[in-house]
């Protein structure tokens, strides 16, 4: 890690695999600031413009762009070239309307693919992480991208579990559905082996108390296969809540 700077910058040797910049052109490379999704599995904004869309030539660039507001992620405007962008996050360049979701990629983790008709920019899946019991009995959920939100015990959302998924409008700021993880549901794998592959799935099971839970999953490319309960998110019952891929 670089003193110069101000602890902005990381050796690019070390720089996650989600960077996708070469190692050996130079020393160093931005590193992303404290946010929602954890450095492993993120992108700084300003390396994702710079190197991965090739939108912007340099970080004086990048940092033009930032101070005009051209770039929202999430519906909001973003000012920091270090800001983490990660899984689902949805990146907006506003003079040209572009859109672009980050979704599991095989070789780097994520990748940002562009949302050709933009129709569904204002959703985004959030997939529960944790749910904790706050002051005043209030439910507490906590989801991928940081997220949190409060239910009393007897709303409908409140029986939700780490797992499901909240379907969250970024326009509305507001939940207007969920898909909770069971049988015959589609969900998108994020990690391991079968990366970025959509299946239905067909069993949840947990073989050891000291193991995490299975769940296995059924598609056309690999037929019938098991991967860990972390791997799994829900995307939809019949279809998918939002366009994969392309």
């Amino acid at each position: 890690m670089a003193r110069k700077g101000g602890r902005t910058k990381l050796k690019r040797l070390a720089a996650p695999i989600t960077y996708r910049v070469p190692r050996k052109t130079g020393k160093w490379v931005i590193k992303a600031s404290p946010g929602p999704h954890p450095s492993w599995r993120s992108i700084p904004i300003g390396v994702l413009l710079r190197d991965v869309l090739g939108i912007a030539r340099t970080l004086r660039e990048v940092k033009y762009m930032l101070r005009k507001e051209y770039v929202h992620v999430d519906a909001r405007p973003i000012t920091s070239y270090r800001f983490p962008v990660g899984l689902m996050d949805v990146v907006e360049l506003t003079p040209t309307g572009e859109v672009y979701r980050i979704l599991p990629a095989k070789k780097y983790l994520i990748y940002p693919y562009k949302v050709d008709d933009g129709g569904d920019k204002n959703l985004k899946p959030l997939r529960i992480e944790r749910k904790t019991m706050v002051k005043g009995g209030i439910l507490q959920f906590t989801t991928h991208d940081g997220r949190n939100f409060l239910f009393k015990p007897d709303e409908e959302l409140a029986k939700l579990r780490p797992g499901d998924t909240f379907v969250y409008d970024l326009a509305e700021k507001k939940i207007v559905d969920s898909v909770r993880l069971e049988e015959n549901v589609l969900a998108l794998i994020t990690g391991g082996s079968k990366i970025a592959t959509i299946g239905k799935v067909l069993e949840i099971r947990k073989p050891d108390p000291l193991k995490p839970r299975l769940v296995r999953l059924h598609t056309d490319v690999y037929g019938e296969f098991e991967t860990i309960f972390d791997y799994v998110f829900p995307i939809g019952k019949d279809k998918s809540v939002i366009k994969l891929y392309h």
